[in-house]
């Protein structure tokens, strides 16, 4: 992929400004087209010391993420040795729901198991005087460990084993369920024969050279937590995390390398590895606004990896602090978000452009979609524009201008078969993507929708002041039918266009 259009001194200096402005302690690393565009780390290896952070500073993640559990069921797959479609009584025959679940239900957090911790351990804790007697801080350090704390399957079994699913499995998600990744794992380790770090570290780190990347939870970086979204918890290691890696932040490089150029799977499985479901849950990640985004956090470490193979694009925030957040104008934001935002903005181009059917599939990205400041005088926003559309369905017909998997414009068509009524009601194109050739492609593929649904001639009203909307109609061939005092109508006759 060529990014020649993206000016990456430029991004690279609006990530630093980011990162100064949220206070982080860790790194970030952005590669394109094969090459190292930013890679830098910031902040603190031990904030409360005030020792800085170096580019040989250790981290942790954790062998039970979303990634390495997904890489390892889709490895196993690609050798058929299981199947998505297996039942678990294949693997696990002595939990007494196994029949009912598929291994694609624990990938996709909707098995339905009863979760021992939060739904179990959780609980307990909540009834027990002493500890709601502790502090905020402490009673958030007690929790988190007791979370990585090392506990077997047949531990979770004996706690769960007789009750219950929560639901159907496939129903519906249970996104925050411990006991998914302890099933998962379980299976892993049973059909390969390795236990789980192990076998990462022969599949998956040792294919991709990351040699300093071994199972252990002896950082030299010291974690906070997050609570109350702004108040930072240390968290030093007090004790074996059994499913705890320690890496650096070259090795997460690497790591990143192979997702991008689709090493590790076969391309069959990369394209299950990375189906989304209705929630944008993909089996080894999930989809952050049209890039695949993989989480592999422990204690108070975050990894979060995003990897674009169509765009030869990733970007890496790997740090020893959660974020804080803050919330303006009633949105949050917080660090990864803002960073995220910049780099999509720097680096979408039209390259895989598609309109599609506003859905199930893309209506929260479309909701996001925001409209320019100099636009705002003569646009709805984008929960107005589909409010206005949706309220007429039978005659308004929405769609999302998509770019790669990532919404980036708006179009409303008025579509009135029975009146011969056809217009183009709401076309949006999202600020960060202005004057990128975004409006034009949307247009133009909406005068198709309406060609093919036997309209002739188009008129539309403009503002005379909208100069940016009135250069692209103009240059699709639209001509001035009428003007007014504080507007235009335009008209294209679509036998003669295209």
């Amino acid at each position: 992929m060529n990014y020649g259009d993206v000016d990456f001194d430029r991004l690279s200096q609006r990530i630093d400004e980011i990162a100064e402005k949220w206070d982080i302690s860790g790194a970030v690393v952005i590669l394109a087209d094969g090459r190292i565009m930013h890679k830098k780390v910031y902040g603190y290896a031990d904030r409360e010391k005030g020792t800085r952070t170096s580019p040989d500073s250790t981290y942790l993640m954790s062998a039970r993420s979303p990634l390495l559990l997904g890489l390892c069921v889709m490895q196993l797959i690609d050798r058929r040795k299981v199947s998505l479609r297996d039942t678990l009584d294949r693997y696990i025959p002595e939990y007494r729901h196994a029949s009912k679940i598929a291994i694609r239900h624990l990938l996709y957090r909707t098995s339905g198991i009863r979760d021992y911790f939060y739904g179990g351990k959780m609980i307990e804790l909540s009834w027990s005087e002493q500890h709601q007697a502790l502090t905020d801080e402490d009673r958030f350090r007690s929790e988190t460990y007791a979370y990585e704390a090392p506990i077997t399957f047949e531990d979770v079994l004996a706690i769960i084993g007789d009750a219950p699913l929560e639901f159907e499995p496939g129903s519906r998600t249970n996104d925050w369920s411990a006991s998914n990744v302890v099933f998962l794992q379980e299976i892993v380790e049973r059909v390969s024969g390795m236990k789980l770090v192990d076998y990462q570290r022969k599949n998956i780190f040792e294919p991709l050279g990351m040699i300093e990347t071994v199972p252990g939870s002896d950082a030299d970086t010291v974690s906070y937590g997050c609570i109350k979204e702004t108040v930072l918890v240390r968290l030093p290691v007090v004790e074996k995390i059994d499913s705890a890696i320690r890496t650096t932040v070259d090795d997460l490089v690497r790591l990143m390398r192979g997702m991008v150029d689709r090493r590790l799977l076969s391309r069959r499985a990369w394209r299950t590895a990375l189906v989304y479901d209705i929630e944008g849950q993909a089996i080894v990640a999930e989809n952050a606004n049209g890039i695949a985004c993989a989480e592999g956090g422990i204690l108070g470490y975050e990894f979060n990896l995003y990897f674009d193979q169509e765009a030869g694009l990733g970007y890496i925030h790997m740090g020893n602090e959660i974020q804080t957040m803050r919330k303006t104008d009633g949105e949050w934001y917080w660090f990864r978000k803002d960073m995220r935002r910049a780099i999509e903005e720097e680096t979408t181009y039209p390259r895989f452009t598609s309109l599609r059917v506003y859905s199930e599939q893309n209506y929260w990205d479309a909701m996001s979609l925001a409209v320019d400041e100099s636009q705002q005088s003569f646009v709805l926003d984008a929960k107005t524009s589909l409010c206005y559309a949706l309220a007429k369905r039978r005659v308004r017909r929405p769609y999302v201008l998509m770019e790669g998997k990532r919404a980036v414009g708006l179009l409303v068509l008025a579509i009135d078969k029975r009146k011969a009524y056809y217009n183009v009601d709401i076309l949006l194109v999202d600020k960060k993507y202005q004057k990128r050739g975004f409006g034009k492609i949307m247009l133009g593929r909406g005068l198709e929708i309406l060609k093919q649904n036997g309209a002739r001639r188009i008129e539309i009203g403009v503002s005379r002041y909208n100069v940016a909307a009135q250069r692209l109609y103009f240059s699709m061939g639209f001509e001035r039918a009428a003007v007014y005092e504080q507007g235009m109508a335009l008209r294209i006759d679509l036998d003669n266009h295209g």
